[in-house]
Order: structure tokens, then C-alpha cells, then sequence
């Protein structure tokens, strides 16, 4: 007898889709899986290998502060570097050619590159995608600061008095000061990379030989504050921007000091930092306080306007690369004055800041000029530092140079704590680095998944720490990376 088979049941065609669809998710889902794999590869990879071009240039782009380097020193030390710090296992698989370092020598740039391949082990959906070619490239740029110091020192006679400390000022003040000079050169600058000048000025400031030529015909060396429209200028000395000759006409407590100042000199030579040194050691305490001279000259001393009286000790122009620093101490209130700045004449001895042509007047004018001379970012810096002052001047002192550049001190030891961490400042040489890193992938819908397929960082951060959000880098390198105040002894 004839048995007519079954019809299909509706729950056996469920089971064959549900079993074809759940592969078909399940392919997909292997897929992304490998994807990400390969995906995570390509960052790490990449991660690694701009690290180490990063590292790299930076290396090779210091050495373009020296004046006789090669292209080939610039490649073979960038080399050296990217292969120090690359590892096989930091690599999975991939393969490196080509790597080359350019340098710019005109900018202080080195350009590091590399070819790099590396295998896919899941995205292999088409030919295009076995392996992933990129370049990535980094960009150093080495800015070496030059420093450029004019140190004004007090040698008034209120110098004479002794510290908190029982320590003569004038004293405590020659042994900061040859310290300090030392503590400059401590990690041996490059040539020419740090400069330091010398302005000891109590009631006028004594300029040496210089004087007959800036300020004409006199009976000593000495000079004081300008008059007419040049009083509160960089305006080098000329027939419409003189310098002054001082007199007790003038003033009745004038005095002009036995010590002239030097100009910005290397003082890397021991024989000529000695030197330096034995003019230190001349001070001698006497006569009033004009400060705003001092200000004045230290500004001479740092300015371009300056150039072509300055002759071989010249400072340079202004540029990022060039830092220029007026140290400006004192013990009192500034409180002797001659031209009164071409102002209406009020007694050469007041100390009222708001009184035009006083010596503190005259010195509140003249930072604010020294600070406004410069474009952004390279402008002089002043610091300031009130030894055994009183409130007034304190005040006088922080308007100068800004309170974050003031510093107190009331004995020895708080005099050369003060010049330490003005050493530690200066002696921090910034480093800016711009890194540039591309990625280039074959074109496949995978190109989709990677973002950015081309990019650019900045990277923020100091060396061996980034933070997380790109920006501009500040990178403490060479000669003078201190974290730490140095030790004046």
C-alpha cells in the first residue's frame, strides 16, 4: 500500500535558516574581530615607530647648532638613534627601508622618515589588503637659546651696612655674584651661547674709556640719566639722543664710582672669567642710589639699537633663539637723580615714585620701556632682587621686573638662594619640536575603519611624560637642562 511521504515541517525550515544566519553573523563577526586585530597591530606598529623618529630627529637636529656639521653626521646620528630605540619585537612582522634624515640648516630642522610594511593577518579580504605600506615622518626643530645677562649691582654706600647675618653687604654681594658667574658656565655652553655683562652703579655709573665717546669731553668717566626725548629710550647715543655727564651742580651728592662695568663677554675662559672676577672683587661701597641708570645701561648693554657702540661685545638682535636678562639689585630706595628725564625739576634726592623726573619715577618708565621693546616672545626679562629693602622699594622692585621675577633677601644665604634659582631659570634651555606623522593605506573600504588615514600631532609634554591632549611640545634638552636650583659653592 502506497504511504505518502511527510510534508516538510515549518520547524525544520526554521532551524536550517536560523543555522544559516547565525553563520553568517558569526563570519561577519570573526571578521571585525580580525579587523580589530589588525587594526591594534597597524596603531601599535605605528605608535612605536614614530617614537623612536621622534627621538631621532630631535638627536640629530641638536647637532645643527653646530656650525661644522654634515648632512652625513646628521644621518648617521639620527640613525643611531631610531635603531636604539626600535625593537624587532616591537614591530610584529613588519619590515623597514629606506629610513633617511634631512636636515634643514637654515631653520635647525631635521626631516626623519621611513618606509614601513606590515603584514595583515585577518584583512585579507583582497589582494590589496595582505599587507599596509605607510611612511611616517618626524619634524625636530632644535632651538638652543642664547643667553644674554647684564648684571646691575648696587655699590652705593648703604652697601657698607651689614646684613640680617652680621655679613658686610658689599661683601656677601662680591661673593654671590662671582658664583653666580660660575654657576652659569657649570655645564660647559657651546661658544658664544652664554654672555654676561657687568653694571656696578651707585650715584652714576662709571663706563671706562667708553665715556669719551658717548658722552663727550669730561673730568671723569662717569655718566648719568638722559634728558629730552631720549631719557626713556634705546636710542644709541647721537647729537639728538645724548649721553649725560654728571656734576654736583647737578646734584650735590654726586659721585662717580672708582669700578667701570664690563660688556657682554663669553667668560667660558677661565683667565678672562678671572678677570671678570678681580673687578667684582674691586667694589667698593659709596655714593647714592640711582637705579634708574643702572636699569638704563643694562638695557644699553642688551639692545640692538646698541650694536654699533658696543662694537665686538654687541648684542644680538632679538629672536626666539636669544634670551636677554637685566639682574637689577638694590639695597634702598632709589633716590638720586640729575636730568629728571627732561621733566619739571624736582630735588635730585626725592624717592616719590609719582613725582616725574625722580629717580624712581625715571626707573618705573624705563622697565616699562625695556619690557615693551621687543616683539611677543622675545622680549627682555627683568629680575629683580631687594637685598635688606624696605617696603617702598620692594614695591618699586616687583613694578620693575613683575612679581613673579622679585626676589627678597635679608642675609648671605638668602642672596644666594636668589641668584640660584635665577640660575636654575635661565639655565633651563627650551627645546620646541614639532613632530609631522603620516599614514598612508591602499585604497579599500578597511581605509574607512582607520581615522585618520592622515594626520597631524603636536605633542605636549616634557621628555619622558606626554599628556593626552595635543598641543605645542616644551621639551627640556642639552646643555643646561637643570630641574633643580644649582649649588653656588
Amino acid at each position: 500500500m502506497f504511504v505518502p511521504s511527510p510534508e516538510p515541517s515549518l520547524g525544520a525550515c526554521d532551524r536550517g535558516s536560523v543555522a544559516i544566519t547565525f553563520g553568517l553573523i558569526m563570519s561577519v563577526l570573526l571578521l571585525f574581530i580580525g579587523l580589530a586585530v589588525d587594526i591594534a597591530r597597524l596603531h601599535y606598529v605605528r605608535t612605536q615607530i614614530q617614537a623612536s623618529l621622534d627621538a631621532a630627529s630631535l638627536a640629530a637636529a641638536k647637532l645643527l647648532d653646530t656650525q661644522t656639521t654634515t648632512a652625513s653626521e646628521v644621518q648617521a646620528m639620527a640613525a643611531a638613534y631610531f635603531q636604539a630605540n626600535i625593537k624587532n619585537d616591537k614591530l610584529h612582522g613588519a619590515t623597514l627601508a629606506h629610513f633617511t634624515a634631512t636636515p634643514d640648516f637654515t631653520t635647525g630642522t631635521v626631516k626623519a622618515t621611513v618606509d614601513v610594511d606590515l603584514p595583515m593577518y585577518f584583512a585579507r579580504a583582497g589582494k590589496s589588503l595582505k599587507s599596509m605600506a605607510f611612511k611616517p615622518t618626524a619634524a625636530a626643530t632644535y632651538k638652543t637659546l642664547r643667553l644674554e645677562v647684564a648684571v646691575v649691582l648696587d655699590t652705593t654706600g648703604s652697601m657698607n651696612e651689614p646684613s640680617a647675618d652680621g655679613t658686610p653687604k658689599i661683601q656677601a654681594l662680591k661673593t654671590v655674584a662671582k658664583d653666580f658667574i660660575d654657576a652659569l658656565y657649570s655645564h660647559n655652553p657651546q661658544p658664544g651661547f652664554v654672555r654676561v655683562g657687568l653694571i656696578p652703579y651707585s650715584a652714576s655709573i662709571n663706563i671706562g674709556s667708553m665715556a669719551s665717546g658717548v658722552a663727550g669731553f669730561g673730568s671723569d668717566n662717569c655718566v648719568v640719566d638722559r634728558a629730552g626725548v631720549a631719557a626713556y629710550t634705546d636710542a644709541p647715543p647721537s647729537w639728538a639722543a645724548p649721553i649725560s655727564r654728571g656734576s654736583t651742580a647737578m646734584n650735590p651728592y654726586y659721585y662717580c664710582p672708582t669700578v667701570s662695568g664690563l660688556p657682554l663677554q663669553d667668560l667660558r675662559d677661565l683667565t678672562l672669567r678671572a678677570s671678570f672676577k678681580s673687578t667684582i672683587d674691586g667694589f667698593s661701597a659709596n655714593g647714592g642710589t640711582a637705579g634708574h641708570i643702572g636699569a638704563a645701561w643694562g638695557w644699553y648693554m642688551l639692545s640692538p639699537n646698541w650694536a654699533g657702540t658696543w662694537g665686538t661685545y654687541a648684542a644680538r638682535p632679538y629672536a626666539d633663539n636669544v634670551q636677554k636678562i637685566i639682574i637689577l639689585l638694590t639695597d634702598g630706595m632709589f633716590n638720586t637723580a640729575y636730568n629728571n628725564g627732561g621733566g619739571t625739576l624736582v630735588p635730585p634726592e626725592s624717592t616719590d615714585p609719582a613725582i616725574a623726573g625722580s629717580s624712581p619715577n625715571q626707573a618705573l618708565n624705563i622697565c616699562a620701556n625695556i619690557k615693551a621693546a621687543a616683539p611677543a616672545g622675545q622680549a627682555i626679562t627683568i629680575y629683580t632682587i631687594g637685598f635688606t629693602t624696605p617696603p617702598e622699594a620692594e614695591a618699586l622692585l616687583k613694578t620693575c621686573g613683575g612679581e613673579a621675577n622679585f626676589y627678597s633677601a635679608d642675609n648671605s644665604s638668602q642672596l644666594k638662594a636668589s641668584f640660584a634659582d635665577i640660575v636654575s631659570r635661565l639655565t633651563n634651555l627650551r627645546v620646541a619640536s614639532e613632530y609631522k606623522k603620516t599614514a598612508s593605506l591602499p585604497p579599500s573600504f578597511l581605509s574607512l575603519l582607520i581615522l585618520p588615514v592622515r594626520d597631524q600631532i603636536v605633542h605636549d609634554g616634557w621628555i619622558g611624560q606626554r599628556r593626552g591632549i595635543p598641543q605645542r611640545t616644551e621639551i627640556v634638552l642639552g646643555d643646561f637642562a637643570q630641574n633643580t636650583p644649582h649649588d653656588l659653592t
